[in-house]
């Protein structure tokens, strides 16, 4: 399955599960998708041309420091119909600012109070290796390919 084909499922789903590692234990949590057109309509035309999965967070949270202590983590998003996608791989910080304030929108301020530049907005970047696309009682599995 290629990134195209893993983005158009994803871009569907309001939510992801994000799950990182803590003290070799696996923790789970819910994302919202903003790259789903209902709920970041201003960044639609970005990931039109950004073929990455990325993710807003405060930076205080304890995914973050996770993160920074081990990359690897899995994604998982789902239809209504029980249709799954896992994916495996690492998750990394992003740090350049164009792609911070590309992201930016001042609506997001409900929940980074002090703004874009205020300490607590980060960006999140998953980099799938791996996926298990399931789809009824099957399941497709493999490498992610370009």
């Amino acid at each position: 399955m290629n990134i195209a084909e893993i983005l158009n499922f994803l871009d569907a789903q309001q939510i992801y599960t994000l799950a990182t590692l803590a003290d070799g234990v696996p923790v789970m949590r819910a994302l919202i998708n903003i790259r789903h057109p209902e709920i970041a309509p201003h960044l639609v035309g970005f990931f039109k041309k950004d073929n990455r999965i990325l993710m807003i967070t405060n930076t205080h949270s304890d995914k973050i420091a996770q993160i920074r202590a081990h990359s690897a983590a899995s994604l998982y998003a789902y239809t209504a119909g029980y249709d799954g996608m896992l994916l495996t791989g690492k998750v990394r910080e992003v740090t350049e600012s164009a792609t911070k304030n590309a992201l930016w929108d001042d609506s997001w301020k409900m929940y980074y109070p002090a703004g874009r530049d205020g300490g607590d907005f980060s960006v999140l970047e998953f980099i799938p290796e791996t996926y298990k696309f399931y789809h009824e009682f099957s399941v497709d599995k493999g490498a992610v390919s370009a």
